[in-house]
């Protein structure tokens, strides 16, 4: 890819494929504008499919896009087997790299780990499930050594992408990251080395809410699920026939959205600019059915929204 001072790139999170009845609809809706827009790359940033045969065609359609394409993995992702599997399924290397496009740096993060007694573990076959809160939903200590490392190994202006916030700690409903406040210092120290804002920006998905907050000069912007915004159990309302419901037993404990929601992030000198999508839910909203109309600080809505931030 030639150096420019302008990049575009798809992004897209939480289909949640193997939960839904029309994942390959959404999907192929999404590669089908990315081909149309030809934007540089695309990104998804995790909650894409269990790693089964039989989602093979389902990663094929992810595939049909010509140009480069980047994987953020999910904790459910790893719901059914190792991350290792997972990987070896989405062709990647690592769970955590960084490449460049134009003038821009980009980091992927992995946010899921568990850590007992000061060792890391993987998510592995469910088993975050079976932990508390306060040990699920971590940056490992060795990633945020090789992250430090990376960041001063560039100039460019950078952009970090995880599955989980950066912005928060796991918290009850707020499902960030225990370790955020370390991992923001050290955004915050490669900013200052560097006498310039370095790191810009900081997208994530797993909240399925749409929002962006600002902390020490850097945007913690949340991209809203592809999908669905998740309820729970106690909110459990039928929305599609008595097949799919019972074929798709979670998709009543969920406000699905009627078409799915994708942004084009494009960046230029002083400006990140997010062209989002909106539509309308599948049967009563989330307020109709008691829920909160707030989550994570954010209004709970079924859109990305679109905004021009300065950088």
């Amino acid at each position: 890819m030639e150096p420019t001072n302008e990049i575009r790139f798809g992004l897209m999170t939480d289909v949640h494929h193997d939960l839904i009845p029309d994942g390959p609809e959404r999907l192929s809706v999404f590669i089908d504008r990315m081909k149309r827009e030809q934007t540089d790359f695309i990104i998804q940033l995790g909650d894409f499919c269990f790693p089964y045969p039989e989602n093979r065609p389902f990663l094929q359609l992810w595939e049909q896009f010509s140009g480069p394409k980047y994987h953020v993995l999910g904790n459910h992702d790893m719901d059914k087997t190792s991350k290792k599997t997972v990987l070896e399924f989405l062709g990647m290397d690592s769970s955590y790299y960084a490449f460049d496009a134009g003038e821009y740096h980009f980091i992927v993060l992995d946010t899921n780990f568990i850590k007992v007694n000061g060792a890391f573990i993987d998510y592995d076959a469910g088993n975050y499930f079976k932990h508390s809160l306060e040990n699920i939903n971590y940056v490992s200590d060795e990633q945020l050594e090789w992250l430090k490392e990376d960041l001063k190994k560039t100039n460019k202006k950078t952009i970090l992408f995880s599955h989980q916030s950066l912005e928060y700690p796991q918290k009850g409903k707020t499902r960030g990251i225990h370790n955020s406040s370390e991992l923001r210092a050290i955004l915050r120290e490669a900013n200052e080395q560097a006498g310039f804002r370095k790191v810009v920006a900081c997208f994530n998905g797993h909240s399925h809410i749409d929002g962006v907050k600002v902390i020490d000069d850097i945007y913690f912007i949340d991209i809203n699920s592809m999908s669905y915004l998740w309820m729970g159990a106690e909110y459990k309302t039928t929305r599609y026939s008595e097949e799919i419901t019972a074929k798709y037993r979670l998709i009543s404990h969920t406000a699905p959205y009627r078409d799915p929601l994708y942004a084009i992030v494009t960046l230029k000198p002083g400006s990140l600019i997010i062209q989002g999508t909106e539509t309308e839910y599948v049967g009563p909203s989330p307020v109709e059915c008691g829920y909160s109309n707030v989550a994570s600080g954010h209004l709970i809505a079924p859109k990305i929204s679109s905004r021009n931030l300065l950088i």
